[in-house]
């Protein structure tokens, strides 16, 4: 009886996830430090983890996570510094095509605010670990453009990430992910 029990109750959980209105999305691609983190950008990468609720034919609200690297490579090493930055935020999401219209593509608009956890990091030197100089928590803020393209999410964004020692911790990133 027990198990049968267990079953229905994981059953309905499981279905109530599998519906159209809740979606899973994951994804990655570029970043680049704008402003004062602009000399951080010789290398930069993005991932994101996504959950979102279809509010209504034309907005999502979605629950992001991101992470934004950045490097500044220097042809001596142990002049290299990085900076992570893994902003979690809370985003609406506004189509400009709803959702249930008969096509594949949807371009949207998006913006959020959250906290950002920065790493700030720099190399000892050739072949070591880098040293963490700084970590810190911050309010965060993500505006963006994007389109939805049959199960395929491209998203062009611009990251406030709080502000260090009076530099403005902003990051661009491009991706693409899959939405599910």
């Amino acid at each position: 009886m027990r198990n049968k029990l267990l079953f229905i109750i994981t059953f309905l959980f499981v279905s109530h996830f599998s519906s159209a209105q809740i979606h899973f999305g994951i994804g990655g691609g570029g970043s680049s430090g704008v402003g004062d983190l602009s000399p951080f950008s010789s290398a930069g990468f993005s991932a994101y983890i996504e959950f979102s609720y279809n509010a209504s034919e034309k907005f999502d609200a979605v629950l992001v996570g991101h992470v934004n690297g950045l490097a500044a490579i220097p042809i001596d090493a142990s002049l290299s510094q990085a900076w992570y930055q893994i902003p979690i935020l809370l985003e609406g999401r506004y189509f400009f095509i709803s959702k249930d219209a008969e096509t594949t593509f949807h371009p949207y608009v998006q913006g959020g605010i959250g906290a950002v956890r920065s790493y700030y990091l720099k190399s000892k030197g050739a072949n070591q670990d880098p040293e963490v100089l700084d970590k810190f928590w911050k309010f965060g803020a993500r505006v963006g453009v994007g389109t939805l393209i049959s199960i395929f999410n491209v998203q062009l964004n611009y990251n406030y990430g709080g502000s260090y020692e009076g530099n403005t911790l902003s990051v661009m990133d491009l991706s693409l992910g899959l939405r599910f």
